[in-house]
């Protein structure tokens, strides 16, 4: 018995070792892969693209043409705002419009779309700072709330017992504003690391879409008008420096918009629909521009639009180079991947 035991353990052995083989082979043989860091620049209406090889660097615009590190610089005044004016070589305006080094450095955004974080598990307890603070650092609040199927609750941290002013109060409002409890939907950023705060974008029952906020200590619940026939499915809560943008949201065919302020005006990205589950989304914007980089397995992806209307100006494209033999792994959708790819 013991014999056959041993047996069947250095098969099983040999088995897996024969199974993993292949990416343990593509593991010892890799060669290092660099992406090319790519950009609009809405000086030239092209992107530049930088690219690294052993520790070389070289810039280059779609079209072939070589630049010069200064070069590349000036092409990207809205990044590189403080190399230029460090050297007195910062434009005095872009697409005719006036420009200076804070508008730009505060016009600057970047972001990543993980999936993780739609898709992970989470806790429905959700921390609503104070959206009109009289402070210049925001603080974080002495509660928690929750939506049930029939209103919003707030707990106090210390003792676990519910507030029930508070929980009346903004039941009413969110009663007030045709909330149809529960909520299938609750976005925003719970953290003081940020110079304001933009409250909560939620999507009730009814796959319609509010913002939720305290103000002073008071409930304020917006209404968000949809264009006919979309439905929030992702929302994301924006608090970029500029304040030109309430939040993000994907709708039911994966496509993205944005909530636009001070009027709520919602806005379609002019780009593909997103497959959050199998695409990597990184987003780099200006005052001028966003571009949107899109990732899967095949290829690589950069959509620029613009920053008022989100209309697309270029796309561009590469083969992401990550061809690879799969061992044993576990997929997102709990299946196990046994094949080659």
């Amino acid at each position: 018995m013991v014999k056959t035991a041993k047996i069947f353990l250095w098969f099983l052995i040999a088995v897996v070792c024969l199974w993993q083989l292949p990416y343990i082979w593509n593991f010892l043989s890799a060669k290092q892969q660099t992406t090319p860091f790519v950009l609009y620049s809405s000086v030239a209406g092209d992107f530049t693209i930088r690219r690294s090889v052993d520790n070389n660097a070289s810039w280059a615009l779609t079209t072939g043409e070589k630049l010069t590190r200064k070069e590349y610089d000036s092409l990207l005044p809205e990044y590189f705002a403080k190399q230029l004016a460090s050297e007195n070589r910062l434009p005095d305006t872009i697409l005719s419009k006036p420009v200076s080094l804070k508008f730009l450095t505060d016009e600057n955004i970047s972001f990543r779309i993980k999936p993780e974080a739609i898709f992970g598990p989470s806790i429905p307890l959700y921390q609503m700072l104070e959206s009109a603070s009289e402070r210049v650092d925001l603080e974080m609040p002495p509660d928690v709330f929750r939506i049930t199927d029939s209103k919003i609750e707030f707990i106090n941290k210390d003792d676990n017992k519910i507030n029930e002013d508070k929980s009346r109060e903004f039941t009413a409002a969110l009663n007030r504003a045709e909330f149809a409890f529960p909520a299938v939907e609750v976005a925003g950023n719970p953290t003081v690391k940020k110079k304001y705060d933009n409250g909560f974008l939620i999507v009730d029952s009814k796959g319609r879409l509010f913002n939720l906020r305290m103000v002073k200590g008071k409930p304020y619940v917006k209404r968000i008008a949809l264009p006919l026939g979309i439905t929030p499915v992702h929302c994301l809560v924006t608090e970029f420096n500029g304040q030109h943008s309430l939040g993000l949201f994907f709708d039911t065919k994966n496509c993205l918009y944005v909530i636009a302020l001070p009027d709520y005006k919602i806005l379609k990205v002019e780009i593909p629909p997103i497959d959050l589950l199998e695409e990597e989304v990184t987003v780099m914007g200006n005052a001028f521009t966003w571009t949107f980089r899109i990732k899967n397995d095949d290829k690589i992806t950069w959509y620029a639009v613009d920053s008022e209307n989100f209309k697309q100006l270029k796309t561009y494209s590469e083969s992401s180079g990550e061809s690879y033999a799969k061992g044993l792994s576990f997929e997102k959708n709990g299946w196990i991947d046994l094949g080659w790819r």
